[in-house]
């Protein structure tokens, strides 16, 4: 596969511009949906015990993290600027870990979806068309399953909006592609490349989490899994429904395309956002029309555990990927 080089590249920042020039290697885009999903994964990639030593030089741009709490609408605020958390070199590439929802305007609830495509293209501009991007977050089951602290690894997703039906569509995001499966980019090879050791590297040092543990705790990683998305929930208690329905959209247009991977609501965002070859990572918290049962009692811990999981599988997957990459 050609290496792809860094030269000059502008980074848009509502009305700013500003110039970034990068040296000549892959870059590949960690991207984290909320603040709590991504501190996690910080730790993880900064701890000598959890993460491989190939991981170097590492460099802070917004990290440690300063939140900024919600604000009023009117007069709107600015919006933040668009910087990853921090950058390091694994082999052949320079990694940035993002967090989606620091791009986002504090004046804007934190779940848009609108909101997350409007400001996610500054963070893809911030260099060179990206090598791979993946998308890192928590994530259900499908039902019957119980895989809670497992993590799920994949390539496709499919994306059902849950107010499709809405003339009015105020504040709503529009997928450019729902109700079918997507596909990435990334070569199916990549996923196969990933080696035993790396898998049992990660799964050596999974967490628990508090409430209905899966025995063993897994990494699971296969082309045929496929992260259902449902957008447009901008409030917890629509977790009662819209990820069923998500599901059932998936049953009715695509069953026999694959299985369900996870369940949850910015991988396909993010696929659909970037063209570049895309990965998801999915830390499992619960399975569908569990969430109240088995998320919300131990909130931090339930959701906390699933980050630590799927930040140590994507610590130990990243060289057996960026390898693949540079053949």
């Amino acid at each position: 596969m050609k290496l792809s080089f860094y030269g000059s590249a502008y980074q848009p920042v509502g009305l700013y511009v500003r110039k970034k020039v990068f040296m000549s290697n892959k870059r590949v885009m960690l991207i984290a949906n909320k603040w709590w999903e991504a501190d996690p994964l910080c730790w993880v990639l900064f701890h000598d015990k959890a993460r491989p030593s190939v991981f170097s030089d590492y460099k802070t741009r917004n990290y440690p993290t300063q939140r900024v709490p919600n604000q009023p609408t009117e007069p709107r605020p600015r919006d933040p600027v668009a910087i990853p958390r921090f950058t390091f070199k694994c082999m052949e590439a320079t990694v940035e870990v993002w967090c989606l929802e620091e791009l986002m305007n504090p004046a804007e609830n934190s779940s848009s979806a609108a909101e997350k495509a409007r400001v996610l293209p500054a963070a893809i501009a911030y260099g060179t068309s990206p090598d791979l991007v993946i998308a890192f977050g928590t994530a259900g089951s499908r039902q019957g399953l119980q895989i809670n602290g497992c993590v799920v690894v994949g390539r496709r997703v499919y994306i059902h909006d849950a107010y499709k039906a809405e003339v009015d569509r105020t504040g709503m995001w529009t997928p450019p592609k729902e109700d079918m499966v997507i596909e990435s980019d990334l070569p199916v090879g990549v996923i196969q490349g990933i080696s035993s050791e790396s898998k049992h590297s990660a799964e050596a040092r999974f967490l628990p989490p508090p409430i209905a543990p899966a025995n063993p705790l897994l990494l699971m990683a296969g082309n045929g899994f496929i992260s259902i998305g449902h957008v447009n929930c901008t409030n917890y208690d629509e977790y009662a429904w819209s990820p069923q329905r998500a599901i059932e959209s998936f049953n009715d247009n695509a069953s026999g395309l694959g299985e369900i991977g996870s369940v949850e609501s910015t991988h396909g965002l993010i696929r659909l956002i970037s063209e570049a070859p895309f990965l998801y990572i999915s830390g499992i918290v619960d399975p569908v029309g569990l969430f109240n049962i088995q998320v919300t009692p131990r909130v931090y811990a339930q959701n906390t555990v699933a980050s630590h999981n799927a930040a140590i599988a994507l610590a130990w997957l990243l060289p057996d990927l960026i390898a693949v990459l540079s053949e």
